[in-house]
């Protein structure tokens, strides 16, 4: 029953997809991390879906990459975006961590937030654009479950940059050493499929993903003082992007 509510809390913190009313506390909270990248695979599945209309219905490549652009924040209801343009604003600033802190907290957007957003979904859509095919679709959508897998493993890993909100309460729950077995597992799987799909595309996103991770735990974790729930936002985002681009130019490549 535990693992139930762990995993109606996940999909009901990540995702607009309506869950049960289930009581927030440390036990109820201590798979959530678990079960996050399955937040991943629901959007992945919108997206399959939506190619699949496209491809039936013979809708333009523009109108399937617009919709598809913004569809991780219709299922999600925007709360990695929101952390993107947050953080993009405070690593902007050239405060102190406190400072930095400060602005992520802060529920108004600055200049810096509006720019890079507009930066990343223009070049989101231009590359969602080129995918003209089931097997770079698929591939996005099992990049959706790595990207939430890595950062479940982060979070189980890394520690907050302060003692109070949601990803402090999240990671102080969490059974950190079942997250990360199970979270491993799902990332490998994932990148297993995508390798046997293309093995030069999928060994690329793979490598690449783990490279942001590394620049997220030693650039912008040091930046800030460590982790916090928007820069899991800023992280998730980054590795969705990436993956698009790698799919794209590598589809081009071979």
């Amino acid at each position: 029953m535990r693992v139930l509510k762990s995993f109606g809390l996940a999909f009901a913190m990540y995702s607009k997809i309506p869950m049960p009313n289930i009581y927030w506390n440390k036990e109820n909270m201590r798979y959530v991390m678990c079960f996050f990248p399955l937040v991943g695979a629901a959007v992945g599945g919108f997206m399959m879906l939506w190619f699949t209309i496209c491809m039936r219905l013979g809708i333009n490549n523009a109108c399937f990459a617009g919709v598809a652009a913004v569809l991780s924040v219709l299922v999600t209801g925007g709360i990695h975006a929101d952390g993107f343009i947050d953080t993009c604003d405070a690593l902007a600033s050239y405060g102190s961590k406190q400072k930095k802190l400060e602005i992520l907290s802060d529920p108004h957007v600055g200049a810096f937030g509006i720019i890079s957003a507009a930066a990343y979904y223009l070049i989101y859509f231009g590359f969602l654009n080129e995918i003209t095919i089931y097997g770079e679709a698929a591939m996005i959508s099992l990049g959706f479950v790595m990207s939430r897998a890595l950062c479940a493993i982060e979070v189980a890993l890394m520690k907050p940059a302060k003692n109070t909100g949601l990803l402090y309460e999240i990671s102080a729950a969490s059974n950190k050493p079942v997250t990360i077995i199970v979270t491993i597992f799902m990332l490998a799987a994932c990148a297993l499929v995508m390798i046997f799909l293309s093995p030069l595309i999928g060994g690329s996103v793979l490598f690449l993903l783990i490279l942001n991770l590394l620049y997220y735990k030693f650039f912008v974790a040091k930046k800030i003082g460590g982790i916090t729930g928007d820069t899991c936002g800023y992280f998730i985002q980054l590795c969705e992007l990436i993956t698009v681009i790698v799919i794209v130019i590598g589809g081009r490549l071979a």
